[in-house]
């Protein structure tokens, strides 16, 4: 599959200009050229820009983060993650480079610890509800083949269920109240075929939140 500098910029919220002076300034993130002269980029681009985003979220230069690797960029942000940092950004961009590559520990480590981290509503809204916006539009552009919503959707529904039991066992019933009143509507559209939160999912999120406050 090939990506636009477009969809670069739209799924990493990166600017073409910013994205284009990286290229110009730094020697990074380089697009490949089909034989008719197209600027096209690969998969490894993507999951490389939305972790250069986080990154720079964390105050890190861009000077700096052109000098490492593909590699040292993915372990660049594991780091931050692993020193339980509270930026969500680093969170969104494991989720996302999970569910490109289909790694069930990186999406199973990232969900469990982010749950434990934030707590069910910040996680939903601030991290959860943003990644599947993303993934939902990566999907949209790379294949009308749901197989991979369908992946992925399984192991939230999974994820959801195990964090479903221990907050039983803690007896949180403000947390399994907001659980089970969002998990219909975040994870399937109206007829159960993607894995894409809708619209509204905004405003019931929102509406939930408040009730628990009051």
């Amino acid at each position: 599959m090939n990506y636009t500098i477009d969809h670069l910029s739209n799924i990493a919220d990166v600017n073409k200009i910013t994205i284009r002076s990286w290229e110009e300034r730094h020697d990074f993130i380089i697009p490949k050229r089909s034989k008719t002269n197209i600027r096209y980029y690969k998969l490894d681009d993507l999951i490389c820009i939305i972790n250069v985003k986080a990154l720079l979220t964390e105050k890190i230069k861009i000077s700096n983060i052109a000098s490492l690797s593909y590699q040292e960029i993915l372990e660049a942000v594991d780091d931050k993650f692993h020193e339980k940092t509270e930026n969500f950004q680093i969170y969104i961009s494991r989720i996302i480079r999970s569910a490109l590559l289909y790694d069930r520990n990186l999406f199973d480590n990232t969900i469990y610890n982010g749950f434990l981290k934030f707590g069910l509503s910040d996680f939903y809204l601030n991290i959860m509800y943003p990644s599947l916006q993303k993934i939902g539009y990566i999907w949209k552009v790379k294949s009308k083949d749901a197989s991979h919503e369908k992946t992925i959707s399984s192991l939230l529904q999974t994820k959801i269920n195990d964090i479903t039991h221990e907050i039983i066992e803690t007896k949180r019933s403000k947390d399994i109240w907001l659980l089970f009143m969002m998990s219909p509507y975040i994870f399937l559209d109206r007829d159960n075929s993607h894995f894409i939160p809708l619209f509204e999912t905004t405003k019931m999120v929102k509406s939930a939140e408040k009730k628990i406050s009051d």
